[in-house]
């Protein structure tokens, strides 16, 4: 005898990939939302409120005025702070190469200041001086006695602030003499260019080294210790060596 057939019935179909995830999409931004309340509701805590602000790395530039630029909320949350911000704002002092901001929990923030360094002293037409860094930076309007090189130009450069950058052609051909001139571990005390654009050198000593153009200007400085060598006692009375036609060298004596 041959079994009853089987009643028929619809087919259930299999759920796609995309019907499971929609069961799933309410109970996930239940639980972001849940975490983003916790989260919230952490850093609202009182113990998360600034108690300590730490400064670090200055000698030249105040810790009054590293706080003072930073602009922080005294009763701020450190976790609502914004860092890259505060650091922009203490950027701007011009003593300051860079500022970073670190947060330490429960309730400290520390300021860790790298300071620019003075690097020359720079003498307009005008009889400005300007403290500046390597960047040609102005650090203040006075020079220290800290600083020996300097560069004296003939341009005004009235308007030229602490913060601001110098970027006159002159101020930046001398400072490129400078450093191409140090390579040989020669130390000058002053650059200049005369009244024709040519460069000047004065050494420690007060012996001025009149290079002219910067052409071939390494050739030149590699004659300067032979000819004072062979001056023997008569160095003390030496005034200039002028090496603009570096073929022919000419001492001048006091």
């Amino acid at each position: 005898m041959s079994a009853p057939p089987r009643a028929a019935g619809k087919r259930r179909s299999k759920p796609s990939f995309g019907a499971r995830l929609r069961r799933f999409w309410v109970l996930g931004l239940l639980v972001l939302g849940a975490v983003g309340w916790g989260c919230g509701a952490l850093a609202a805590l009182p113990a998360f409120h600034l108690h300590e602000l730490t400064v670090t790395g200055t000698a030249r530039v105040a810790r009054a005025d590293v706080v003072a630029q930073a602009a922080i909320d005294p009763h701020a949350n450190i976790w609502l702070l914004d860092p890259r911000a505060i650091e922009r704002r203490i950027d701007a002092l011009p003593d300051v190469l860079h500022a970073r901001v670190h947060r330490r929990p429960p309730g400290t923030v520390w300021i860790e200041i790298a300071e620019r360094r003075p690097e020359a002293c720079v003498h307009d037409g005008a009889g400005h001086e300007l403290l500046v860094d390597a960047q040609l930076r102005v650090l203040s309007e006075l020079c220290t006695p800290e600083v020996s090189l300097g560069y004296d130009v003939r341009a005004n450069l009235d308007g030229a602030g602490p913060g601001t950058f110098l970027r006159e052609p002159e101020v930046l051909a001398l400072q490129a003499d400078a450093r191409a001139l140090s390579v040989g571990g020669d130390t000058y005390r002053d650059f200049s260019h005369d009244e024709f654009g040519q460069l000047e050198a004065t050494m420690p000593g007060g012996i001025q080294i009149r290079f002219g153009d910067d052409d071939d200007l390494d050739r030149k400085r590699r004659l300067i210790a032979p000819i004072l060598a062979q001056l023997g006692p008569r160095l003390a009375d030496v005034r200039a060596v002028d090496l603009r036609a570096p073929g022919t060298p000419v001492v001048d004596f006091r």
